[in-house]
């Protein structure tokens, strides 16, 4: 694959990897475009302070459903070069105390997930200080009051762990192959080899699912007990389901555009949510659903926004942001949510086993992420305290409780 110098900043190792991102970070890059909203567009909801923070006043009294709901996040101060485990309770009133510390470079990227049915979090963040950062990170072991154990490294930079319904922990890691000769005005990418590997969560022993040779190999999520991958080579993109036993790949989408992102599965309708640059127009974004069964693609929304970040609601919905002025919206579900917070991008991270509720981060250029919870059912909105002045990363619902 060659690019021409203005396609470089869209197509480059560091906007693949943005893949691995909660579409809220790309909220400073949206370009306002045109949504049908169902019922107009709602004002932005009244602002109250809770301690020092600005938040909606729906966020500022505590939720009447949220009593069992926790959530394990993780807290990194701007420059800083540790992040501690916090277990927040939906609706508190303030951030639990720091559980677990772990140790990585000064502003690391972290990211995050809940081992289920454990107090266990596993998490990515950078560790290695080599200039080329596309598989500097790597993956602890969290537990509360317990000291962290770096599981194994060589992980893609800004990759999220992918934890099955099962409990086991997969990584997606790489080697760097040689760097690519300049062509004039042409600039070509790495290839380098990648593979997606299991890691034993008490040994750090890993064992390789799957590889690829190109430019990314992304776990997107798991349905049916095979690995949903992501797959962008020289001149192709395509989704594959991976059998993580015997390395059994099946091909879903053979031939897709390099630039997806912000996967969600529906596990009752077996499909795959997501969202895409367009086919032909390059200053359009698409929402599109796979069915994993048979490979048939749908269209379910277009836009100019590439904020969309799209999520399937559990129990039979869509939660998208039609543009960074609206906020929130979900559409095809028994709920109403519109705006919870305003202007900006939320994007959902994590589902609570029982379906009752997800947890999402409000995302606006040149502020700090704030996380929040909706109701399934109702649409009701809680907050989740975190620390301040912290960049924020929701690793999922966890049956911890907050201790001192």
């Amino acid at each position: 694959m060659r690019l021409r110098s203005s396609a470089r900043l869209l197509l480059t190792r560091c906007s693949l990897n943005r893949t691995a991102l909660p579409g809220a970070l790309l909220a400073a890059l949206s370009v306002a475009g045109p949504a049908v909203l169902a019922g107009g567009q709602d004002p932005a909801p009244a602002l109250s302070r809770v301690g020092r923070l600005l938040v909606p006043a729906a966020l500022a009294a505590p939720a009447p459903r949220s009593a069992a709901a926790r959530v394990a996040i993780l807290a990194t101060s701007p420059g800083a070069a540790r992040t501690t485990l916090h277990i927040a309770a939906v609706g508190g009133a303030q951030a639990g105390p720091a559980l677990a510390t772990i140790q990585h470079l000064s502003d690391a990227v972290v990211r995050a997930r809940v081992v289920p049915r454990t107090s266990i979090v596993v998490a990515t963040a950078d560790t290695s200080p080599a200039r080329d950062r596309s598989f500097n990170a790597s993956l602890f072991r969290i537990e509360p009051h317990a000291e962290p154990v770096a599981l194994c490294d060589g992980v893609v930079h800004a990759s999220r762990p992918l934890v099955t319904a099962g409990g086991r922990v997969f990584v997606s890691r790489g080697v760097a192959g040689p760097e690519p000769p300049r062509d004039g005005d042409l600039a070509r990418l790495r290839v380098d080899a990648l593979t997606i590997d299991e890691v034993d969560l008490a040994t750090g022993a890993t064992r390789t699912a799957h590889r690829h040779t190109g430019y990314l190999a992304f776990l997107a999520g798991e349905w049916n007990g095979e690995l949903v991958v992501y797959r962008v080579s020289p001149g192709s993109a395509d989704i594959v389901l991976v059998n993580p036993d015997s390395g059994t790949t099946r091909v879903i989408a053979p031939s897709i555009p390099p630039f997806a992102r912000d996967f969600s599965i529906d596990a009752a309708t077996g499909a795959l949510v997501f969202q895409e640059r367009h086919e032909t127009n390059p200053g359009m974004w698409v929402i599109d659903r796979i069915d994993l069964a048979r490979g048939k693609r749908t269209r379910l929304e277009v836009s100019a926004s590439n904020g969309l970040a799209p999520h399937v609601w559990p129990g039979g919905g869509l939660a998208y942001t039609p543009t960074r002025a609206t906020g929130l919206f979900l559409v095809g579900a028994r709920a109403t949510v519109r705006g919870p917070l305003g202007a900006g991008v939320d994007a959902i991270q994590a589902v609570s086993s029982d379906a009752a509720w997800v947890a999402a981060l409000h995302t606006n250029p040149s502020a700090f992420a704030v996380p929040f919870a909706i109701h399934v059912e109702s649409g009701e909105v809680a907050a989740i305290p975190a620390p301040s002045g912290a960049r924020i990363a929701v690793a999922g619902f966890t049956t911890a409780k907050e201790e001192p």
